[in-house]
This record gives structure tokens, sequence and C-alpha cells, in this order.
């Protein structure tokens, strides 16, 4: 990946060789994994609260598996330095991960690992398959008593007063009268042990706005008008926005960095990262935000447009009903619009806001839907739920601040590229001795340099980091032995700082 601004330019070197090597290549194991993790969720049914927990333990396990021997971040947790395939252990920890929580689904992912081990490209499995599962076992063993269960879900107020959460019904599945009414899910996910966050209402936002405010009757207004299933003001696009995004949330964050990773070429050890990093986001946000919800228990648009003013609901809710079912949990804030964020932000720190990504949706009869940047994606997500008739703005610039805050707090705090100067070599050693590369760069851009002994197949191993201290020519020398005899090649691959 290059970085923005001055080209990068490179002088490659080795003591019989001269070339230019091409910076980056598909991390397609990472990528690949991540789409059978999601998709192994929802085929077990998983709601977004429990699919985005496994989505981070599969990603921190690939994360840790894969440094462990390529050895260029900082752990999450398990960290044994070896040597073999990253590939294959980035395989082996997503596979584990996924038998353990879903052993139903075991000979489908057996057949997957099977395809991934036989089409590794670096290298001999080696030890890479033992790291892997020892990655997974470990993050498996570090969750076991996070909070997740045992499952509660809340029957409801014990007296209706107005703004208080009440149990929503089943419109639009059914649009007359008699109606399903579920318990809130998930009550206890406010309380799940974060995977970086320092506690769970570290981001606890204020409380929503009063009834009798201007902010809530105009956002009241705002979300009767244009979410209603009879809308006249909703726009056709407006529309398919709402039943778009209705999907799960983390799986349009997960794609979306699916598909900028596999654009922008991203390295191996730069998509472990990356995907560990969205997934923590996400699952981290989801607990936040659950934790706000519980907290407040403030009602929904399908509650307060046919409440009485004591707050009971008499009129078979035919005042007001919703183009999509509303989620059966309270308000405030918006869960799907704080996870989309989270991840969101977190790609955006790796690739920049200017990304063209095709999404594509659960729901049937929906298109792919082709968004311009990555912000585009956020506020499309977030307004999809005023469009839909189930928040209210400020639902939504709520949660999606909670989610900018989870995901810049997971950047600062979470794994990270380990980024070590070089050290100087002695004055009197030349640079047939001393191979290297020489790198014309970006102030500040930091690159890992590999080294290959051969270009074919193509076998790249970590050598050190550098952060370029200016924009002019970079000399980075090669000062380990090796037989002078044999030819090493070089690479920079830039890194997201």
């Amino acid at each position: 990946m290059k970085p923005s601004g001055k080209p990068l330019t490179l002088a490659v070197f080795s003591a019989a060789f001269l070339s230019t090597i091409t910076l980056a290549a598909n991390a397609d194991v990472i990528t690949d994994w991540n789409l059978t993790t999601v998709s192994a969720t929802k085929t077990a049914g998983l709601n977004s609260n429990l699919g985005s927990r496994i989505d981070a333990i599969e990603a921190i396990a690939v994360y840790d598996a894969v440094n462990s021997i390529r050895q260029f971040g900082k752990p999450y947790h398990y960290y044994a330095p070896n040597t073999g395939s990253a590939q294959a252990a980035a395989a082996q920890a997503a596979h584990d991960v996924l038998v353990h929580y879903f052993p139903a689904q075991q000979s489908s992912l057996d057949a997957h690992l099977a395809s991934s081990l036989a089409a590794i490209t670096d290298g001999p499995i080696g030890n890479g398959e033992t790291v892997g599962a020892a990655a997974a076992a470990d993050i498996i063993a570090l969750r076991a008593n996070d909070g997740f269960s045992p499952n509660v879900t809340y029957p409801g107020p014990a007296t209706i007063v107005p703004g208080a959460y009440q149990l929503t019904p089943n419109i639009p599945t059914v649009t007359a009268p008699p109606y399903t009414f579920n318990n809130g899910i998930n009550e206890q996910w406010g309380t799940v042990t974060p995977f970086v966050l320092a506690t769970t209402n570290q981001f606890r936002p204020g409380p929503p706005p009063a009834l009798d405010s201007a902010t809530y009757s105009n956002a009241l207004a705002q979300v009767q008008s244009l979410g209603a299933l009879n809308s006249t003001t909703r726009t056709a696009d407006q529309t398919h926005i709402a039943n778009f995004y209705k999907q799960d949330a983390e799986l349009t964050a997960n794609e979306a960095a699916r598909e900028a990773a596999i654009t922008r070429g991203l390295a191996l050890e730069q998509n472990a990262l990356l995907f560990a990093l969205v997934d923590i986001a996400v699952a981290d946000a989801r607990i936040a935000i659950w934790d706000a919800k519980y907290t407040y228990l403030f009602w929904r648009p399908v509650t307060s447009l046919n409440a009485n003013p004591d707050g009971t609901v008499t009129n078979n809710y035919s005042a007001f009903q919703p183009l999509v079912l509303t989620p059966n949990h309270p308000d405030y804030p918006c869960g799907h619009c704080g996870t989309v964020n989270a991840g969101i932000e977190v790609l955006k720190a790796f690739v920049g806001d200017q990304n063209t990504v095709q999404l594509h949706t659960t729901t049937a009869g929906e298109p792919a839907r082709l968004v311009q940047t990555l912000s585009n994606v956020e506020s499309e997500n977030g307004w999809s739920r005023v469009y839909g008739g189930i928040h209210y703005s400020f639902d939504n610039t709520t949660a999606q601040s909670i989610g900018n805050q989870v995901a810049a707090y997971v950047l600062a705090n979470g794994p990270a590229f380990i980024l070590n100067s070089t050290a100087t070599a002695p004055s009197q050693v030349g640079i047939a001795t001393y191979p290297g590369i020489t790198i014309t760069g970006v102030g500040g851009q930091a690159y890992r340099i590999d080294y290959a002994t051969s270009l074919a197949p193509t076998n790249w191993i970590p050598l050190k980091y550098v952060t370029l201290p200016s924009s002019a020519p970079y000399l980075v020398q090669d000062t380990t032995p090796y037989s002078g005899s044999a030819a090493r090649y070089y690479r920079a691959v830039a890194l997201s700082n």
C-alpha cells in the first residue's frame, strides 16, 4: 500500500541482484475466514451481540497466531514466537474457534480448513497449525467467563409511564392485531467484559432528550413522517436504504473491511491487525451501547406515536406503524448506528475515507449498493433507522459518537504494529557487505522491511520496522549474518500509522 503524498520509490539491493519489488499482496486467508466466521454466526442464528463476540474472538485468535510467527505487533494475549506458515496458523486459529462454538458446523469447517491449508503460499506449514490451535485455545479460555451468559431478558416495566420502554409489537410482520410482544433481548450485555475498553460504561452518554423538549418533538415528527409504513414523504431511495441496512450491523462493517482490504491489497500482517481491531471495536461498541440502553430504558417510536398521555397504548397501534420491524430492546442509543461507526472508523484509520465499496445485504430483494466513501456507509446506515421508523435521529447521532469514541480507544489501546527504528550501521562497512533497501516516501510513514532468498515463489520474511524521518531517501541496511554467496531480495510494505 502506498502512502498518501509523494509517491514511494524503492532502490532494492542484494549482493548479487538489483530489482524493483511490488509492495503489497492480498491476504486471502484472513478475509476468507472472516467471511466464513460471520456466515457461521448467522447459520447458527446468533443476533448481533452474540455474533460480534464470536467475530472478535476469531479475529483475535488469527491475529495472535499470525503475530507469533511473523512477530510484527503487540499481542492481544497469546504470544509464542515460532516458525512455519503464518497463513496456516491463521486458518487453523479461525477454524478452531468456530468449531468450538459451532460443533454442528464442524464437517463444513473441516473441509474449508483443508482447502485453506492446500492453498497456502508462504512456505511449508511447519508449526503453523500448532500455533493457530494454541492461539485459538488461549482466547477461548480467556473469554469463557466474560459474562455473555446466562442470557437475561427484559419483561417490560412494572409500571407504565411516558417515555419508559415497553415491549414492541411485531409490526409490519403482522399489520393487524393481535400482535406478538417479545421480551427485550440480552439485558446482561451491558455487563459483558469488554475486549479493550476499560469499563462498559466508559462512554455512556447523557440521557435522551426530555419529552417536552424541542429536540424530542422535532425528532418524533421526523420519524413519524419518514418512518411510517405508509409514508408519503420517504423517497424510493430512502426506502431502499431502510431495507438494505436492516441486516445485522456487524455484517456491514465486516464486508466493508473485506472489500477495502482486498481492493487495497493489504498484506497478511495488515489484515490480521485490521480485522482484530475492527471486530474488537464492533464488539465493544455493542457492549457500551447495551449499557446505555438498559440504563435509560427509553421508549421506541412505535410506542410513543401510539401512546396515550399516561403512556399506555390502547389504539391497537393504529396511529403509526413503522416500515421496519422494531427490534425488541430499548431505544436509546441506536445499536445499529454505533456498531457500524465503530468498525468503519477503524477501517478508515487503515485505508482512509475515500473508498468506493459495493455492499450486499441479507434483505431479500434488495440489490447490492455502491457507496462512494466509508463515511457515506456510516451516514446511510444511521439514517436507515429513521427511514425504517424504529429510531429517533438523536439515537443515531449519540450512538455514532459512542462508536467513534470506542474506535479511537481501541486503536490507541488495542493490538498495534511495533514500529522499531533501524539501528545505525557501522560507517566503515560498505553496502556490498550489508545489503539493504533505500526508501523515498513521506516522512513519518511506517514500513515493514521484508527479505526473501527467492522471488519464485515469493517467501517474504520480516526483517525490521522503520519509520521514515523525512521525505529524503532513507537507507535501511540488513545487518543480519548470512552467506555472502546467497542472494537476498528486499521489499518495503507500508503500514497504517
